[in-house]
């Protein structure tokens, strides 16, 4: 059903490098899909505390812009689904998460979704949450609309989201267990690091960062164009 559906709305060209293939899966042709598998064997650790499921390059960058502008929820899980947790048990990909596991996304501003139709970081929460285990909380609120962090300086980008969220706590917590906030790109660590303050110095629970690609941060200012170009330009 996937696959027709697929076909009628994107025709049968890869999402990847855009040649035509009978063989998608239904998004990508078989050398973007070995491409895509290969930059997946080893997760990235921009911190101790933060794991990226793929790094930046053009495949992964491609499919998470269309994750973002083209209104292709599903590729949240397709991400997550063809990651290194595909090759092994969750407790690979987290070693040192002690479970179980409460996927906070990243929340986004209710403006930023009125225009997206839905928040990226909520739809990895969910990949993650169903191939671990683990559950979705959303246990943040966004208090302000940003500007976007692609185009900022290091220092920028704290003083953008400082004080950015806040957050919504049950009035029961979990009494052990693992905080993972989520977020769709680890760049400098300044959006996910406000939202660890949100929770402040004495939560109880360990926290811990997974986003589905790490940028280095000096290519910040080459997506910030990229990102707006796949937006604008159909």
């Amino acid at each position: 059903m996937l696959d027709s559906w697929s076909s009628i709305v994107f025709g049968m060209e890869c999402l990847g490098c855009g040649a035509v293939s009978g063989s998608l899966d239904p998004w990508l042709c078989p050398d973007c899909r070995k491409t895509l598998e290969n930059v997946s064997k080893e997760t990235r650790r921009p911190r101790d505390d933060v794991v990226s499921l793929f790094p930046m390059e053009k495949l992964t960058r491609r499919l998470v812009h269309l994750l973002k502008y083209r209104s292709i929820p599903g590729m949240a899980a397709y991400l997550v689904g063809h990651s290194c947790m595909m090759r092994g048990s969750p407790e690979i990909l987290f070693p040192d998460f002690v479970p179980p596991l409460y996927f906070v996304p990243v929340p986004l501003h209710r403006a930023r979704f009125r225009e997206r139709g839905y928040n990226q970081a909520e739809m990895v929460a969910k990949a993650l949450a169903e191939r671990t285990g683990g559950c979705v909380c959303y246990w943040l609120r966004r208090k302000a609309f940003r500007v976007s962090q692609t185009k900022l300086t290091r220092g920028e980008r704290e003083s953008n989201v400082s004080g950015a969220f806040e957050a919504r706590l049950p009035k029961v917590l979990p009494v052990r267990g693992t905080v993972v906030i989520v977020d769709d790109v680890y760049t400098t660590g300044a959006t996910t690091g406000a939202c660890m303050d949100a929770f402040g110095k004495d939560f109880p629970l360990d926290m811990k960062v997974c986003t589905l690609l790490y940028d280095m941060p000096v290519s910040a200012t080459m997506d910030y164009v990229a990102d707006r170009r796949a937006f604008w330009n159909p």
